[in-house]
């Protein structure tokens, strides 16, 4: 992003979210999995144990009365990894889709950091620009949204594969990885880094769109457009081009969403024009019925 563009990006914590924790309250620990109590083996059964522990099914097969042992779950790591790289510094809203995404890690690492769990950021473009390791408290927070802020760390080209390497190579084992991005000038083999990543971590994507990233302006007339990245240009009328970008933008968007559902990986979608808290309210609602 040139020097004249960058702007101090105001990132705020919506009301609104602040009852997302409360919406989920009884719910939280068995959202993600391996959260609560988690099996850890059985044992033979000792006068006092509570019979509902009792796997009777397994005692029949070893001809022993065997209990369940249970261990309780550790902390959660959550760690956001947020594309800073230059299609994400668009906007036909008067918010650019990097400031939405702002808005929305910092929320959700709020209602993460208040129950307890710990939560990091990474910021990348073609490279990793900036990470914080997941920890825990409140003190994260100001630390997550002070990065946020830096105008410093946006623009530049993008390179999801790259970001998702360099992750796999410091991120504990068993972390929450929350990719935020527009998904836009995606690499061939950038599936195959998510799919390994899967094995490792459990992800999800969050595909942030613009208006303009899914549907061309209603205005007719004949513009010269520009692919930013490869500088090729076409001359289009909008009346005549506009069903089929829209055709093609839903056709990519479902493609990716079933590049993470295929591999057991979350997906969201969100629209700048529209309010994130009830898709994304809904989503991990979702997770909780799917987890039981």
């Amino acid at each position: 992003m040139g020097e004249k563009h960058k702007r101090k990006l105001k990132v705020k914590i919506k009301p609104g979210m602040r009852v997302l924790s409360r919406s989920l309250e009884g719910n939280w620990n068995t959202i993600f999995k391996g959260r609560g109590m988690e099996f850890a083996g059985y044992r033979q059964y000792i006068l006092g144990d509570d019979a509902r522990r009792i796997d009777w099914r397994a005692s029949l097969r070893s001809n022993h009365i065997l209990v369940k042992e249970l261990e309780e779950y550790h902390a959660l790591n959550i760690f956001f990894l947020l594309d800073v790289s230059n299609s994400m510094m668009c906007s036909s809203t008067g918010q650019l889709k990097v400031e939405y995404a702002s808005e929305l890690i910092s929320n959700l690492s709020y209602n993460i950091l208040r129950n307890g769990d710990a939560t990091g950021l990474g910021l990348f473009s073609d490279k990793l620009v900036s990470k914080i390791y997941p920890e825990k408290g409140q003190g994260m927070q100001f630390r997550i949204m002070e990065e946020l802020n830096d105008s410093s760390n946006y623009g530049g080209n993008f390179n999801l594969s790259h970001a998702l390497m360099v992750v796999n190579s410091f991120l504990e084992e068993g972390t929450m990885i929350i990719i935020v991005s527009d998904f836009i000038g995606l690499k061939e083999n950038w599936a195959r880094y998510l799919k390994i990543l899967s094995g490792k971590y459990e992800v999800i994507g969050i595909m942030i769109h613009d208006p303009r990233d899914y549907s061309m302006p209603n205005e007719p007339g004949q513009y010269l457009l520009e692919n930013p990245y490869t500088k090729e240009k076409i001359y289009i009328d909008s009346i005549q081009y506009a069903s089929i970008y829209a055709k093609d933008v839903k056709k990519r968007i479902e493609f990716i969403k079933n590049v993470f559902e295929k591999s057991k990986m979350g997906f969201v979608y969100l629209k700048t024009d529209q309010d994130f808290e009830k898709p994304i309210v809904n989503y991990f609602k979702k997770r909780v019925i799917v987890t039981r």
